[in-house]
């Protein structure tokens, strides 16, 4: 047998006849050292001793690859199987995954991030056109939010049906102007046509002593139309989006401004066509705003320099959209 030794290269065996006390405890906690021609020290472990091979992954991560596995696979696949039966196996014993089971989460389907965006755009392009106030403005977006956020596909994990397998699944996403949060998701969007947070026009509730809130007290709520309104507001906005500590840390990885304007002459504008044909319609003709010459251009471009600014510092997969009246949504190349 080999003559053992301490760390410090005492010897504790001389390599004959039993081993002491001593000599047992230090081998059974791995303190007891061989040494090499060179004279290097290490760990002595005796034959009949050898430890087993430790598993590079846990049972928990084994049984969310083994789901993981059966859930792509069942998209693969298609849904019209009855039933499908994936193994692995682990140092504990067999993993076994039936499809069957797995079915449910797979169909379930949602909107993702970019038609949730869409659906948020469109509804409120045309309503804008409705004679909506300031305050209904505010209301219509904030409903919407609440609307959408309950459409979404799920965070958990569930399958995109009909989708790519790497779209975004959020729950919610910040908005700007509005009610402070401590959530931060991946996606900032910034309704430029509502009053900002702290205007002095902003929407607010007061109530005097017990009578109900009156919503339009001291005409704190504009009833201008907020389609005339709104560019009033679109500097201010993108200015205190540019300013948050979220922002400005990268916390978001995809900022979407809302413009909900026009930016093309209408075809009554064209032909030339008497205004009372919109309000006959229903609608209200738009102000009069060059595509090539936004007022707000200049705050608009320092606010894509400042995204730029993120994506070379804090986060390089940030991304930026633009949503312009009804149009397909611009991305800006930062």
């Amino acid at each position: 047998m080999a003559t053992l030794y301490d760390k410090k290269g005492t010897e504790i065996y001389a390599g004959r006849g039993k081993y002491s006390h001593r000599a047992r405890q230090m081998i059974e906690r791995r303190e007891a050292y061989t040494r090499s021609e060179e004279g290097a020290l290490s760990v002595y472990v005796p034959a009949d001793q050898t430890p087993e091979p430790q598993r590079a992954s846990t049972l928990q991560e084994d049984a969310r690859t083994l789901k993981r596995d059966a859930q792509e696979l069942g998209q693969q696949l298609g849904l019209g199987l009855d039933e499908i039966e994936v193994r692995r196996e682990t140092p504990e014993g067999v993993l076994v995954a039936h499809l069957k089971q797995l079915m449910t989460p797979s169909i379930v389907a949602g909107l993702d991030s970019e038609q949730a965006a869409k659906l948020m755009q469109t509804i409120s392009y045309w309503m804008l056109r409705q004679h909506l106030t300031v305050y209904e403005h505010d209301e219509l977006v904030r409903n919407l939010h609440d609307l959408i956020n309950g459409m979404r596909v799920p965070s958990n994990g569930a399958a995109l049906l009909n989708r790519d397998s790497d779209a975004v699944r959020e729950s919610a996403v910040n908005v700007l102007p509005g009610s402070p949060t401590s959530n931060v998701y991946n996606e900032l969007w910034v309704h430029a046509f509502l009053p900002p947070n702290g205007h002095r026009c902003r929407p607010s509730v007061s109530r005097d002593n017990d009578r109900e809130p009156d919503m339009r007290n001291d005409g704190r709520v504009w009833g201008e139309p907020a389609l005339f309104e709104g560019p009033e507001f679109v500097c201010q906005n993108l200015d205190a989006a540019s300013n948050l500590t979220t922002f400005r840390r990268g916390r978001h990885g995809v900022i979407r401004v809302y413009l909900p304007y026009n930016p093309r002459p209408s075809y009554f504008q064209n032909n030339d066509m008497p205004h009372d044909n919109f309000r006959d319609r229903g609608h209200l003709p738009e102000p009069h705003i060059n595509p090539e010459s936004e007022p707000w251009e200049h705050c608009l471009q320092r606010f894509i320099d400042a995204c730029a600014f993120v994506k070379n510092n804090e986060r390089s997969d940030l991304r930026l959209f633009i949503h312009r009246g009804a149009e397909t949504p611009q991305e800006v190349i930062l």
